[in-house]
């Protein structure tokens, strides 16, 4: 497993979390063939059956189980390749059906009252950087559509005002530009000078653009701690994170009219599949523009004027 792992660390550039991902899965599947007497080695056709009914017994959903499945099979597929094996139990299992999720999204409400609190900690607290820096990494979420990962490994010097745009380096290592708008830039330059006065005076000289008190680069984990409180003080109820302003991003484009081949490009999306969980946002749109357009509308909207 490790000539695998230091394949997709150093051949395929995967991020460390996706790498951490292939690694538990592999770990899981060896783990439950050495149980049940097998080699990892020198499966039989229904090793992988037989694993994914032991994945569901465990209460495993779908989408988990289908996750498996695809890191399992690339798996095999790399021994056969090593000519480590000589076939893929996995090529024999089929997908679990998924029920498809609607994405959650903020409305611009919520997103306001989150940055009203940003703004209050800022003013009101012994460290204003917090929450300059706070309202700062929500507003360029918003504003580029980043994962969370992407907009947490930029530099200060990766930034360009002239343009409004990043260039960043995303899943399987591919670079992408993203763009923020004059009202985020804003937000930015006015966080950066409390932003660089903590790194000079906890001496860290860090280059990361998101950082804690102490000068450090902010976490992934950090972030989401901070997030977490915002969401509690602001009284939103659904189950914001996050990857929550890459779906609002995304959701209030598509709402505004963009082509979503656009977005699949501003998303970093490999396929367009991937993009359209989100044309669901756009139903109202749409409707709007089948009345105002569509001979049946119009009939429709009359005869909802006349009170029919």
């Amino acid at each position: 497993m490790e000539q695998y792992i230091s394949y997709l660390e150093n051949i395929r550039h995967l991020s460390p979390a996706t790498v951490k991902a292939y690694s538990s899965d592999i770990a899981e599947f060896i783990s439950f063939m050495e149980e049940s007497g097998y080699s990892v080695e020198s499966p039989d056709r229904n090793s992988g059956r037989r694993y994914v009914a032991h994945l569901s017994k465990k209460g495993f959903d779908a989408r988990s189980i289908n996750r498996k499945i695809s890191a399992l099979r690339k798996f095999y597929d790399y021994k056969i390749r090593e000519n480590k094996t000589d076939f893929n139990p996995f090529d024999f299992v089929k997908s679990q059906r998924v029920d498809k999720k609607l994405p959650i999204y903020m409305t611009t409400g919520e997103l306001e009252r989150v940055d009203d609190l940003a703004k209050e900690k800022e003013k009101e607290s012994s460290h204003p950087m917090l929450g300059a820096r706070d309202e700062a990494l929500f507003s360029f979420l918003y504003a580029s559509g980043c994962r969370i990962s992407e907009a947490l490994s930029i530099r200060v010097r990766d930034l360009d005002f002239a343009s409004g745009q990043v260039l960043i380096t995303g899943k399987g290592n591919k670079q992408r530009f993203v763009f923020f708008g004059n009202q985020t830039a804003e937000i930015l330059k006015a966080y950066l000078p409390l932003r660089q006065q903590v790194v000079t005076k906890e001496g860290t000289e860090t280059e990361a653009l998101f950082i804690d008190y102490k000068g450090n680069a902010l976490t992934a984990r950090g972030a989401t701690w901070i997030l977490r409180q915002y969401k509690m003080n602001a009284n939103i109820d659904k189950n914001v994170t996050l990857h929550t302003f890459r779906h609002t991003f995304a959701t209030h484009i598509l709402e505004g009219g963009a082509d979503i081949r656009a977005v699949q490009e501003l998303l970093g999306h490999a396929g367009l599949s991937t993009t359209q969980i989100y044309t669901h946002v756009g139903i109202g749109r749409l409707k709007d523009i089948h009345r105002a357009a569509h001979p049946h509308g119009r009939l429709e909207q009359k005869g909802a004027e006349n009170g029919v």
